[in-house]
This record gives structure tokens, sequence and C-alpha cells, in this order.
């Protein structure tokens, strides 16, 4: 009943919304009955789009009453609040959006609605489908390729089409007449509307004529045709002449139709130029002849057409017949084979242009988004203090103990959220946490960058009484499969909003358990905000039991997973005690101040950037400003000046990133640095010290089953190594085999203990990674290094990466640092795009001699690494077979080089 009663609302709140500004014309619709509707099936209204939000809420309109109808929307509409709630009224069906970026998941989502539209009309229930899947962008309506109506016509056989045209809207604020070539932006559109409404005292608003028509298809439409057969005849169908134009002409299109918007100055609005600009062509003598066969080879796989057919000049929606999905697979092919970056599928329209974008002859442009700045409630009034980590047992009790003394400072932002204040985050975790400790399983999945609703949702998911497990999407289904098994997960909490930006990403074996987070939003309504509010306001104690939470530090409060760079991941539960333990001993011996500002950008998969990133600040009283993609330079360089960043943390690849683009005006308030995960390269320190912040840059060392922190380089004094370890950390340096203890300045394996150090790995089978040596039981980090004088510890390489050759034990690490040493002399340096430079790995077979392979993203020769890594001391049984040079060097999401994907990729073939 109340369904119904808010559908008749909205019904006539947007009726009375249109009529303000349009005079709405229908024709045909009262034809259309089960007399004129042949087939036993459902119908599908298949309609023209001149314009947003305008033309679907009135054919809506003109056709819900007599025919409910299932209308599909884009996503990244149907998801928006202000029309979410409509659209699950009407069960509209949202749509990915291909026109941005694709993945596995989008595909599979869109496979799932076009069959639930099929499944619906062979069940007579109807659909309202734009077959262009975007609004025009001239006075015509081109379909081109588009393969929706050919795609649900050849899987329900049995339903009615209903051909439906919109005229008089060329030229209204919502069509592209103003924008060619992109969308007006909707929400500023209808605000500007209401206001000419209101300066024309509402009732004297000019109205502007909208003929809206229906008819049956006709017995010449192509059922059974093709695509581009359906797809022209309904071009022409759309196309036929409106006769609006004073000389009523009989033009095929739509009229410019131009309307005051004012009933006092009559003034008509001034539009320059209609005409999208004509497209530069790539002269074919400058596009390499092989890049030519590739593409052309490459089209005719995607289009079934023959080669010989396919020329630089053909459109690729129009004339090759080509969609989304299509244009999709070819930013792809770009992206994977040419090493193209930042094309959008609006960007390819001919052959030439793809021609042009794989022969880099055309330069991509990216998306410029719109960025937050840190405004007067970011900043904090107060004396400064020094941070430390708040009482608590556990992770929420400490945060609730920083809310309580805090309140209304601000606790953390980004870009998407702005400012929110430490009340705020606690009323939030709290909201969710009522929703989250409903879902089934003990492990709750979170697929999310770096930001603030990161944060919150880790705290969400524990104050549920459930663990976070934080999933890596760069690592491959592989992967994600091998988390799935082990962890037994079965919901992963994650968001549109983010899905939509992942490219090329496969999701397998996880795509079942996501949970969107707008999906979620809808019940989260007023009683809950209220209910969550009150409860905000109760003890700590009192909120604990309502929610289920125990508040014992030896429960698990994360589980993260190795990133696999050797070998598959292994599951790393993490208690409150270690995380607790090794917050509280880095902020005793690196000093962090309350108007301190961390620039978090590493992902919350990454042990480092679950716990110092996500957690550290709100837990101590420091503000984090979070940013969601590492590798982005120059976003980061921005967003450290706008929000007035002091502290940064993340791998040497990411910093790099971002010391390359910077200005030194974007970082003057840099007061730390720290960076691990991999060894600093020597330019790193070159980078910081040319602006100006020599001493400001501290190398660190951690593993994530220590929670992670080990060792950390102290401000203000000499670097040595990575550092010492943190005060409530001991190490040990002892023989790989006979574990005897070796005395300081002697490479051997490193073990770790501390209360940082996890109990043992989720996967069973996996060996003991604990040894007893002097009566203690001590971690093995799989790590060699040695321990001087001072305590500090300098990183040899993993184990993993030393290979004996003819006896000798070889560090592949040691390799690659003597080739980066001279990699300036050598010019080696001198090659665009940030990353990693080379990597070393080996093929060890038994019975043969270990083979060597570098990888490299410059020109050079076998016999020219060779004789650098002789004259740089290396015996002569150390020899590179076989090198390769690739446009990157593949790394993970955690900055570290990904070997085992190199190894899987190259050494098994070779």
């Amino acid at each position: 009943m109340m369904k119904k009663i808010l559908f008749i609302f909205t019904y006539y709140l947007l009726k009375c919304m249109l009529w303000f500004r349009y005079r709405i014309k229908i024709e045909g619709l009262e034809n259309i009955n089960s007399q004129t509707l042949k087939r036993p099936g459902g119908v599908l209204f298949l309609p023209s789009h001149p314009a947003i939000f305008v033309d679907p809420i009135a054919v809506s309109m003109a056709v819900i009453k007599k025919f409910p109808i299932r209308p599909m929307i884009t996503d990244y509409m149907y998801y928006h609040p202000a029309i979410n709630r409509f659209a699950r009224l009407i069960d509209a069906l949202p749509v990915p959006n291909f026109h941005t970026t694709t993945n596995s998941l989008k595909r599979k989502k869109n496979e799932e609605v076009f069959q639930a539209v099929i499944d619906g009309l062979n069940n007579k229930q109807n659909f309202l489908v734009y077959p262009a899947g975007k609004t025009k962008d001239t006075h015509l309506e081109i379909i081109g390729g588009a393969s929706g109506a050919h795609k649900i016509i050849q899987g329900a056989p049995t339903l009615n089409v209903v051909l439906v045209r919109t005229k008089g809207l060329w030229g209204s604020s919502f069509s592209r007449a103003f924008t060619p070539g992109s969308s007006p932006l909707m929400f500023p559109t209808i605000i500007k509307g209401i206001k000419h409404v209101l300066k024309n005292l509402i009732l004297f608003t000019p109205r502007r004529e909208i003929i809206i028509s229906f008819e049956v298809a006709p017995e010449d439409f192509p059922y059974k045709g093709t695509r581009i057969e359906i797809n022209k005849y309904l071009e022409s169908w759309y196309n036929q002449p409106d006769g609006l134009s004073k000389e009523n002409n009989k033009a095929p299109g739509d009229t410019l139709v131009l309307v005051p918007y004012s009933r006092w100055n009559n003034k008509i609005p001034k539009i320059e130029d209609l005409k999208a600009p004509a497209e530069d062509v790539i002269p074919l003598d400058t596009i390499p002849k092989e890049v030519q066969e590739l593409i052309i080879n490459k089209l005719s796989e995607v289009a079934d057409i023959e080669a010989k057919e396919i020329k630089s000049s053909r459109i690729l929606s129009a004339d090759l017949g080509l969609d989304s999905l299509d244009m999709a697979e070819l930013v792809v092919y770009l992206d994977e084979k040419f090493d193209v970056k930042g094309v959008t599928v609006t960007d390819l329209t001919t052959v030439n242009k793809l021609m042009g974008y794989a022969a880099k002859k055309i330069t991509t442009r990216f998306i410029t988004e719109t960025h937050a700045k840190a405004s007067a409630k970011w900043e904090v009034n107060e004396f400064r203090t020094r941070c430390y980590i708040a009482p608590g047992h556990t992770i929420p009790e400490a945060f609730f103990n920083v809310c309580s003394k805090r309140g209304k400072q601000p606790a953390c932002s980004d870009d998407r959220t702005g400012i929110l204040t430490y009340s705020q985050m606690k009323l939030r975790a709290i909201l969710l946490a009522e929703y989250i400790r409903k879902l089934p399983g003990e492990y709750i999945g979170i697929l999310l960058p770096s930001s603030a609703g990161t944060a919150i949702l880790i705290l969400a998911v524990q104050l549920a009484g459930k663990v976070p497990l934080m999933i890596n999407w760069t690592v491959g289904s592989r992967h994600l499969e091998s988390v799935a098994s082990l962890s037994k997960i079965e919901v992963v909490l994650t968001s549109w909003t983010f899905l939509d930006r992942l490219e090329n990403v496969e999701l397998k074996g996880i795509e079942e358990k996501l949970l969107m987070l707008e999906d979620v939003r809808p019940h989260l309504g007023i009683k809950q905000k209220l209910k969550a509010l009150w409860r905000s306001k109760q003890s700590n104690n009192k909120i604990f039991k309502k929610l289920g939470f125990s508040n014992n530090p030896e429960n698990v409060a994360v589980l993260l997973f190795t990133s696999g760079t050797e070998s598959m991941p292994k599951g790393v539960p993490l208690k409150h005690a270690n995380i607790l333990s090794n917050l509280r001993a880095s902020l005793n011996d690196v000093e962090i101040f309350s108007d301190d500002v961390f620039l978090a950008m590493l992902p919350p998969f990454h042990s480092f950037g679950f716990t110092v990133s996500s957690l550290l600040g709100v837990l101590s009283g420091f503000r984090t400003t979070f940013y969601p993609n590492p590798t982005d330079g120059k976003g980061l360089a921005s967003a450290f000046e706008r929000w007035g960043a002091t502290l940064i943390c993340g791998a040497p690849t990411f910093i790099k990133g971002m010391l390359k683009v910077a200005k030194a005006e974007n970082l003057k308030k840099m007061r730390l640095c720290v960076t691990g995960a991999e060894k600093a390269p020597l330019d790193l320190f070159q980078q910081i010290e040319k602006i100006g912040k020599k001493n400001h840059l501290l190398e660190g060392y951690g593993i994530t089953e220590c929670s992670p922190v080990l060792t950390i380089n102290r401000p203000n004094q000499p670097h040595k190594g990575v550092g010492q370890p943190l005060s409530n950390v001991e190490l040990m340096i002892v023989h790989p085999e006979t574990l005897e203890i070796l005395p300081p300045d002697t490479q051997g394996l490193i073990l770790a203990r501390g209360p940082n150090v996890f109990s043992g790995y989720l996967n069973p089978g996996v060996s003991n990674p604990f040894v007893m040596v002097d009566g203690k039981e001590w971690y093995k980090t799989g790590d060699l290094g040695f321990l001087d004088a001072n305590n500090a510890l300098t990183i040899s390489g993993r184990m993993k990466r030393f290979v004996k050759i003819g006896g000798e034990m070889i560090s592949l690490a040691s390799v690659e640092n003597v080739l980066l040493h001279v990699k300036e002399e050598k010019g080696w340096d001198a090659v665009e795009n940030e990353g990693p430079l080379l990597a070393m790995c080996a093929n060890e077979v038994d019975g043969e001699k270990t083979k060597l392979y570098l990888f490299t993203r410059f020109e050079t020769t076998v016999d020219e690494v060779n004789k650098t890594l002789k004259e740089g001391g290396f015996s002569n049984l150390v020899k590179v077979n076989a090198v390769y040079k690739l446009d990157s060097i593949p790394i993970m999401g955690t900055g570290k080089v990904n070997y085992r994907l190199l190894e899987n990729q190259y050494l098994n073939k070779a």
C-alpha cells in the first residue's frame, strides 16, 4: 500500500514539474491495445533519446499508467541518491556504463541485466530500453552499432515492439545542442530551470512543445534482422521530419527549437555552433604499417568483417556495427598491445582514429576531476601536542576514546566525502555496524581504495563483531579464488562508484559475493539513523553490548593476505593486540603532532595501508586525508598541497611518481616521508634532496605478519639501512640452516619477536613460520640481512630471491642494485614513465645450470649487462642468459615488483 501511495505521489510530482516548462502532446498511444499488440509476449518500448532527464521522464509518465514498465537506466544514474528511490519504486534495471571502463564484473552484470529483460518479456512484462544507449549528439538519432535492441529482440521472439519518437527537444537545455560531444550536467541544469520558473512567477514561464509519438512496429519491422538492419530501421523511423521549423521543411531529423527562458524579455538562447568539430585525420603514411595491420586484423576479428573491407575512413559504429562492448574491447586492446592508456569508448569513432591512438599520434585525454579543498573546518585551533594511540584494548575502544575527547574536531577527509569529524565517523560506523552484523559469515570482505569511507567501514565491521578481510583487486582471479576458498567468505562490500573506475580487472572468485554500498544505502533510513544517533551518545560498554562486539584484545581484528609476489597468498590474521602494540610503538619512536596532516594513499589491502594509513590518525588524534590512487603522482602532489599535508608513507615507486611531477610549493609543508615495501633507490633520496627535504625521508622495514613495522630510521639521525627496531621489537640474525646466532655485520636470516607478531597462518598445512632460538620463539621473516654495532638493520634480500650458481649463493637483489647503480652513465634512466627500471628472475631446474633473466624498460644487450656485472665485482659465474625489454615492469598493488607474474609469463616458456 505504501509503495502504491509513494508511486502516485511521485508520478504527479514529476508531471507537475514538467508542466511548468513543457506542453506535452501524446500521439498514437490510444491505438496501442490488445488488438494491435498481436504477439503473446510483453511490450518493448524503444524510444529515441534527444535529451537527458526530460524525455525519459516524459515518455515514462505517458506510458506507465497504461503499461507498467521497467526501464533500463545507466548505473551511475540509477544509484544517484536523488534518483535511486524512484528507480527502485518502478523496479528499474541498472545497466553498466561501458563508456568509461570495462572489467569482468561489468560484462557479467550486463549479461545478467539483458537476460532479465529477455526473461521478463517472455513472461509478458513490459520494458523501456533506449536503443542508442545515449543522448544524441546532433539533430539526427544515430544508433550505429549499438547491440542492445537486437540482443533483446533475438532473445524474446514473442515480444511486441512499440516505437517511440520524441520531437521538439533538440535545442532544449537538456539536449546536447549546447554541449556538442557531451551531455549537459543534469542537476545543475535542473536547478537552472527551477530558477527560470521562479523568475517567471511560476505560471508565466514560456513552455516548450513536445510531441511524443507511439506506434506498434509495422509489419516490415525486421524482427529477425541483423543488428545493423534493426538499427538502420530505427534510425529511419526516428529521423522522420518533424515539421516544427518556420519553413516547415521536410529535412530528416529534429528541427532546432529555441524557447526563451523569460516571459519578459523574450530573449532566445544563443548557440554558437551546433556542429560537432570535424575530426582530424591522421595521415596513413605517418602510421607504421605494422600498426595498421594489427588494428585492421583486430577490427576484422571484433566486427566479423573481412580485413580487406576495412578502410581507415570507416566509422566504427555506423559502418562496422560496433557497440559499446566492442569499443570497450578495443580500449583494452590499446592498453595491452600498445600501452596506450586514458582512451575512453567515446574517443573511438573511426578506424583512422583507432590507428592514431595505437601509433601514439593522438594524445590521450584524462578526465579532470573536481577536487575538494581544505576549508576552515579542516584547521585545528589548539595548542600543538604530541600524539599517541588512545587508551583501549581494541581498535573500536581506542577510536571511541578519541571521539570522546575530540568530538567535533576534524578527523579525516577525501575528495569525494569532504571533511568528517570524529563524531560523524562514530555515528556512521555505528549505523553501518547495525546492518553489517546481520550479514552472514565470520569475515566481511572490503574491496575499496584508500578513503574516509573505507576507514569507517573497517571500524563498522569490527563493531559488528565481524572480521574485515581486505581484498586485493590487483592480483588476478587465481589469487581471489584462493582467498575466497581459504576464508569461506560470503559477502564482500564494495561500491559501483569504485568498480566503475577499475579497468581490465578480473574479479572471478568473488563476483557472486559482492554487495554494493549503493544497495545498502536504502536500508539505512531515518529510523536507523535516529537509532544510531541515540546509540552514539551511550557509553562504550553499552554500545559494544548492543552491537555484540567483544572488547577482547586477543580477538582477530583483520584478515590480510600476503601479496603473493613469489607464491600463492597466505592468510594473515592480526589481533587487536598485535596492531595496537605496533601503532603505539611507532608513535613512541617517531614524533607526530596534533597539527600534522597525513596523506594516506596506500590501498587498505596493504598491511601498512590498513594499519598506518587507515587507523593511525583516527586512533591518535591527528588528521588524515585519503587519496585513492597511489600511482597518480600528479593527483598525490595536488592533494598534498590542497589538504596541507605534512606526512606521507608509501612504496618507493609511488613516492617517486609523486616527486617527479611535484613542484616545490606542492610539498612545502612536508615534514616526514616514510618509505618501505621495497629498497629505497638512490634516486629517491636525490629527488627528496632536490625539493629541499634532504633529511625528511625515513626508510623502514615491515612484514604483514608483524603488523607490519619492524624497523625505521629515526628522524634527524643518520640514515642506516632500514633503521633500528621499534622499541618493543626484538631482531636476531641467525644462520639460515643451522640457526646459529651470528655476530654483528654478518649476513644471515632475520628473526623477529614482539607483541606485534601474529600467531600463525590461516592456511592449513603451511609450514611453521616460528623457530625456537636461545629459549625463545621467533618468527622467520624469510629475509636475509645483518645488524650493525648500533643495531641498525640492512636488508640483503629475500631468501627466495637467492640462487645457487656454481656453489655460490647469489642475491638477485644485489644483481639488480649493481645494474641500477650505473643506470645514468649507461643512459638506462632516460626512459619515459615511472616505475621500476628492471627486474631480475632466475630459472632453477634440477640437474641444470641456473639461468638468469633480466627484464628492462630500456634498450640493452646481454653482452652489455654481463660486462657491467663483471665490472661491478661479480664472478664469471653470474651472467644473464637473456634480456627482455618490456613497456613496463609489472608491480603489485603494494608497489612491489610482481616477480611471479614475470616468471609465469616468460620463464615458464623459456
